[in-house]
């Protein structure tokens, strides 16, 4: 069975330029891009994903700027966490951040999208501060904390309930 498309055609995901040293690092790497430590990440999506988690976990949006790095949404197709693509992490974020369903109709796409990078933005952003005042030079024991706190989210279940109840959307 073929898999099947989140997005109506390939769109492009942006996030700011200035925060590559945190996404090198996440992926084990100096600044330079030369491998220091033990990866959390192998691709720049999942960075990215922890990064949309945290800002919407602390309420964190900005905007990527004009100095910005950009992926594919058939990036975030083919990758997969568990056995889901990390594409569906680009609805969920906003989805939750908003709780507005609307979102996901295929003429809200590029707003959709957009949301998800503010949050991303915004979360890069809360991460740079969190680990400019660790010693933790790799940062894996600042994510650890960041994912098992944005993980006890208690509002959660609400959300995902008004949302189970919300009309979905035609297509």
């Amino acid at each position: 069975m073929a898999a099947q498309n989140l997005f109506t055609a390939s769109r492009t995901v942006y996030w700011p330029a200035e925060f590559a040293d945190l996404v090198n690092m996440l992926k084990g790497m100096d600044p330079k891009g030369q491998a220091t430590h033990p990866p959390l990440y192998r691709y720049n999506t999942g960075p990215m994903v922890l990064a949309a988690v945290l800002g919407l976990y602390h309420g964190r949006e900005r905007e990527v700027g004009n100095q910005r790095q950009e992926i594919s949404t058939d990036t975030f197709e083919s990758q997969k966490f568990g056995n889901s693509p990390l594409s569906s992490f680009i609805l969920l974020i906003p989805l939750l951040g908003t709780q507005d369903v609307n979102l996901l109709r295929p003429e809200r796409e590029e707003e959709l999208i957009h949301k998800f990078e503010r949050y991303a933005a915004g979360g890069f952003e809360y991460l740079r501060r969190v680990l400019t005042t660790s010693s933790d030079s790799t940062g894996q024991q600042v994510i650890r904390g960041e994912i098992e706190r944005a993980l006890t989210m208690t509002d959660i279940e609400q959300v995902l309930t008004k949302i189970g109840n919300a009309e979905a959307p035609s297509h």
